[in-house]
């Protein structure tokens, strides 16, 4: 059946169903995600019961039809599994294999499982050819195999050595190359049903058995506005409605989404929610929670325009109320309504969501204007930021400068006392600086407004328990080796030297790591395929760099001179690398944090992503911090803070 047309490109989704060990639901959740797609017209192939050769086959199908302007959806649902030597932190990895229809007839010679490379590597093919992909995982990657309603707690070692032997001989053959993983695919939208190491459930909806995730799916996709169409909504609003109705159905499931989350569904366009936060409201309480807090930059005394969620950018006209932040905590707020004869309109928004805007914040930070191009334009642009405001004539250290010379627009940085070129901005020959250049402006300077914000946390955050059992080692990687030589005056990378990150957990808890990059004022998250966290059991380790995820070889993160920063002989930038630690299992997203597409762009996190904004987190918390929110019943929840600072040249 042809494809739907998309603009000079085709829909097309690759559908597998294996109901293997009981399984009751892959069949009823393929006709739901074909209806889900057939609204957004795709044309979809639905292979039911599909054996390894069969997925192959179509994966391969799909691929040599693929061009670039295409959409394509991969989705799976059936059991996937995972394998490990013991449960203790060893050499060798897991592995992560889906289970297809003939799977029991695996022999040691012969694996009929497709593993996570495997897989990985198909994407890869796919992405080369379209960056529109979008992989559902509606599987357990997890030891613990809940849709048999029961737990495999240790997996034989010799089924992990057919996998692993199974990986090698692949690679021996060619049919597959070293490193390739849907994890850091920067192009790939990837849904999956559970972390790795939890579990994905079918029950009984009504009279019929389906999976929870594509139950979920279902309501939030196939949702209509009141004028019958569908709106346009993106992925990470998306999940937050899936994770609201899971909770319903089945809370001790958490389904993930990895990759540029705020994309728009079955599309490249991206949502404008830099800085937005979700609004809960507690109609027993009386009570507005804010799903950020100190983390994210919230202060006493901010104003946040609250619109309905669906709204993916701020628009007046959608505003339902005005809020101040009364309580800080390190992850959430509490607020107040400017105006409580707007307390009905919140009411009525509580159940379908509500999304905060930042309209004015407290602790601007102040931009000099010297230059005589559109000086007061710019002026009346930083007025109406809720990030920035004009610095003062005595103001002698101001957080960013914007001068003009020889026909362009300089943007400079004031970091640790010195002065940093962040951008230039050529002027035209009548000098009139155009709207495009005056926005681009005004959003670099807010997005280092925000980027200097964690940095300055990073900074401030005193150390605590948490932080202290997680060390941090940086350095070059040199002939696939690590080396931390020469840093005695700190670390010094030239661009296109490659670095690693090592994290290891000396603690005797699970812990959640995130690792973000500050650089050029922006503010990217590396590990963005784990934004919930990657968990580092006690004495594990991870290192940033090792794309070898079979044999750990270390080839290490070229690093890149920043695109939005000019390129002038012997400059240098100052790069920094947070490290954020939080307790383990707690459903939260620190992708908020970023200050712009990150990853996407293909810049240092396109290489490598690991495995959604602590904006989901809506249990009631506690803080250690000086700002303090204590309710009755309460869990406290704090994170911890590593930074490690090092000096980028360009050559």
């Amino acid at each position: 059946m042809p494809g739907a047309t998309l603009i000079n490109g085709h829909k097309r989704a690759l559908l597998i169903g294996c109901p293997v060990d009981a399984l009751k639901a892959p069949a009823r959740d393929l006709e739901t995600m074909k209806a889900i797609l057939d609204d957004h017209r795709f044309s979809c192939k639905l292979v039911q019961n599909a054996t390894r050769a069969q997925i192959i086959y179509h994966l391969e199908s799909l691929i040599a039809k693929t061009n670039a302007n295409d959409a394509i959806v991969v989705y799976f649902s059936g059991h996937g599994g995972l394998v490990e030597e013991s449960r203790e932190v060893t050499a060798n990895p897991a592995v992560q294999f889906l289970i297809p229809y003939d799977f029991s007839e695996t022999t040691e010679i012969d694996f009929r499982g497709i593993t996570d490379v495997e897989l990985s590597r198909y994407m890869r093919r796919l992405t080369d050819k379209t960056e529109n992909v979008t992989l559902i995982l509606d599987c357990c990657h997890a030891a613990r195999m809940a849709r048999l309603k029961a737990t495999v707690k240790r997996v034989d070692p010799q089924v992990y050595g057919v996998v692993f032997s199974h990986v090698r001989k692949m690679l021996q053959n060619g049919m597959l190359d070293r490193g390739g993983h849907h994890e850091r695919n920067p192009r790939l939208l990837t849904i999956a049903a559970s972390a790795r190491t939890e579990s994905a459930y079918e029950q009984s909806f009504g009279s019929e058995q389906r999976s929870v995730l594509t139950e979920a799916l279902e309501r939030v996709l196939r949702r209509r506005g009141a004028d019958g169409t569908l709106p346009m909504v993106c992925w990470r609003s998306v999940m937050r409605l899936v994770r609201d109705r899971i909770k319903a159905t089945c809370p001790q499931q958490f389904p993930q989404i990895e990759g540029e989350d705020t994309r728009f569904t079955f599309s490249l366009e991206r949502a404008s929610i830099d800085g937005a936060l979700p609004l809960s409201y507690d109609h027993q309480k009386g009570l507005l929670v804010l799903q950020g807090g100190e983390l994210h930059g919230v202060q006493v005394e901010d104003t946040y325009a609250v619109l309905p969620a669906r709204e993916e950018r701020f628009d007046p006209s959608r505003q339902i109320a005005e809020v101040n932040v009364d309580l800080v905590g390190p992850l959430m707020s509490h607020v107040s309504l400017k105006d409580l004869g707007h307390l009905n309109r919140v009411e009525s928004h509580a159940e379908s969501g509500m999304r905060a805007f930042p309209r004015k914040k407290i602790g601007r930070l102040p931009v000099a204007v010297r230059c005589q191009i559109s000086s007061e334009r710019m002026n009346r642009h930083i007025d109406r930021s809720p990030f920035l405001c004009r610095a003062g004539n005595n103001e002698t250290s101001p957080f960013a400068t914007i001068t003009s010379r020889h026909s362009q627009i300089e943007l400079w940085s004031q970091e640790s006392g010195e002065l940093f070129l962040l951008g230039c901005w050529l002027v035209a020959e009548n000098e009139h600086v155009d709207a495009r250049c005056v926005s681009e402006v005004i959003g670099r300077l807010e997005s280092m407004a925000r980027s200097r914000h964690l940095l300055s946390l990073a900074r401030q955050v005193e150390p605590n328990p948490l932080s202290q059992q997680v060390s941090v080692e940086v350095g070059r990687v040199l002939n696939g080796q690590p080396d931390t030589s020469g840093q005695e005056k700190g670390l010094s990378v030239t661009e296109g030297e490659r670095i690693f990150i090592k994290l290891r957990n000396t603690g005797r808890s699970v812990v959640l790591v995130s690792i973000f990059e500050i650089c050029a004022g922006s503010v990217m998250m590396l590990t963005a395929a784990t934004p919930n966290g990657r968990e580092l059991r006690p004495e594990e380790e991870y290192t940033f760099g090792e794309l070898d995820m079979i044999f750990g070889t270390l080839q290490g993160s070229e690093v890149d001179w920043p695109e939005s920063a000019p390129k002038v002989q012997g400059s240098r930038l100052l790069e920094n690398i947070v490290v954020v630690v939080t307790p383990s299992r707690l459903d939260m997203d620190l992708r908020c944090l970023e200050t712009g597409p990150g990853a996407a762009k293909g810049d240092r996190g396109a290489q490598e992503l690991d495995e959604p904004s602590l904006s989901d987190f809506i249990s009631e918390f506690g803080s250690e911090s000086t700002s303090r929110i204590r309710p009755e019943t309460q869990t406290f929840i704090k994170f911890g803070m590593r930074l490690f600072s090092f000096e980028l040249n360009h050559n």
